[in-house]
């Protein structure tokens, strides 16, 4: 009867590895598309994230914060980005690994069993992510000693918008150079396709175009501020991407007002003409937006995207550093995940948004599509600057005009 049992309970689960980790998934979530249907939430496409999370953790503890951590994973699934980051990160005092989910709960204990995690510093908890938050944060307030401090680091991974999320963990993270790690996959939302969704969601209004994905990130990075601020916090963004289906986001948190307010300018909006794809950045005062296109007059109409972030969104040395950890491991998708930070890298220091190039021949019914490599290198023989960007590798940023790059584009074709 011991043996029926144990063979069933065998064909419930199949094994998977990642990374050096292996792992059990449900039998019937095999094969399904990633959703809320499966037993357990697992997307075998998201292991990119959870690469550059764990670098990015590595890095933070190097340059941020030398102590042990405390980590919060607030929906862990199946535990496989908690247990990957006990295996990978050798620095951690304490790690909650909670979901929701019961049966979460039961294959995240079985998968810690199958890997020999030492559960002394770990607690798996079955919670509502912003339950968590709220009660950890109350303990520590009440001084109740469950607690020693703050969490460093807390990661909100959703399936879909991490909008409800974002406020109690503001509330629990370490005040000063705590990291937030913030996952969002409603892109659609993001990304203008359902703007009323983003209206509601985020209270910014996006804009459906070329550069949607670095429009979306700005105005996730916007949302988490705004929410940080009413915490009586700040954020500095350290690395922000976008990868096939999702946006990934890290920050660190500071406690000073008069910088909170200072720097209220990194946020504004963007103008957009559909006519002659004109954009430019205004900061703040959402009046000053002119409604006629200032290149091609009374002939364009312009859009606007916001609020949202303006300024840098990658911090140049931290994303050096999680490079350097993703170029020292044996991943899978270490290529993948080297070729984005080296165009992270590159365009660090580029305008906001970015040029299709297919689309821009399209529209000037050029005969062929140049290389972008021959392309920068015009726009930087005329002493301009330009690089590609990982938000689109079809794309280029750069600090010429649109008129400068249709000239470029034009002449190229001749």
């Amino acid at each position: 009867m011991r043996r029926n049992k144990k063979s069933q309970e065998k064909k419930k689960f199949l094994l998977r590895k990642e990374s050096s980790v292996d792992f059990y998934i449900y039998n019937s979530d095999e094969d399904k598309i990633p959703s809320k249907s499966m037993e357990v939430f697992y997307n075998k496409k998201m292991e990119i994230n959870r690469e550059i999370t764990n670098s990015s953790i590595i890095t933070y503890n190097e340059l941020f914060n030398p102590e042990s951590l405390i980590i919060v994973d607030s929906m862990a699934a199946s535990g496989i980005g908690s247990i990957r980051l006990l295996q990978e990160c050798k620095n951690i005092k304490k790690l909650y690994i909670n979901d929701l989910n019961p049966l979460a709960i039961k294959l995240i204990k079985k998968n810690l069993e199958l890997n020999k995690i030492n559960p002394s510093h770990v607690e798996v908890t079955n919670e509502d992510s912003n339950l968590l938050c709220l009660k950890l944060a109350q303990q520590i307030k009440l001084n109740l000693k469950i607690l020693s401090r703050r969490p460093n680091v807390i990661i909100i991974d959703p399936f879909g918008t991490p909008s409800h999320f974002v406020d109690a963990a503001f509330k629990l993270i370490q005040k000063d150079n705590g990291l937030l790690c913030i996952t969002a996959t409603d892109t659609a939302v993001l990304f203008g396709v359902r703007k009323k969704a983003c209206f509601r969601k985020y209270m910014s209004k996006p804009l459906h175009n070329e550069y949607c994905k670095e429009t979306g990130a700005r105005i996730l990075l916007h949302f988490i501020s705004k929410i940080a601020n009413i915490n009586n916090l700040g954020i500095n963004p350290l690395l922000t991407f976008y990868s096939s289906h999702f946006i990934k986001i890290f920050v660190y948190t500071y406690k000073n007002k008069d910088k909170i307010y200072t720097n209220f300018s990194n946020y504004g909006y963007i103008i957009h003409c559909n006519n002659c794809g004109y954009r430019s950045v205004y900061k703040n005062n959402i009046v000053k937006i002119p409604h006629q296109c200032p290149s091609c007059k009374e002939n364009g109409i312009t859009e606007y995207a916001g609020p949202l972030w303006i300024e840098k969104i990658h911090d140049k040395e931290f994303i050096k550093r999680v490079l350097f950890h993703n170029s020292n491991s044996n991943h899978f998708t270490k290529k993948k995940v080297n070729k984005i930070l080296s165009l992270i890298s590159n365009e660090i220091d580029m305008p906001i948004t970015y040029y299709n190039i297919h689309l821009l021949c399209e529209r000037l019914k050029l005969s062929q599509i140049p290389k972008i490599d021959l392309i920068i290198e015009q726009i930087k023989r005329i002493g301009g600057q330009a690089s590609r960007t990982h938000f689109d590798f079809l794309s280029i940023k750069t600090d010429i005009g649109i008129n400068e790059l249709k000239k470029i584009l034009l002449e190229i074709e001749k």
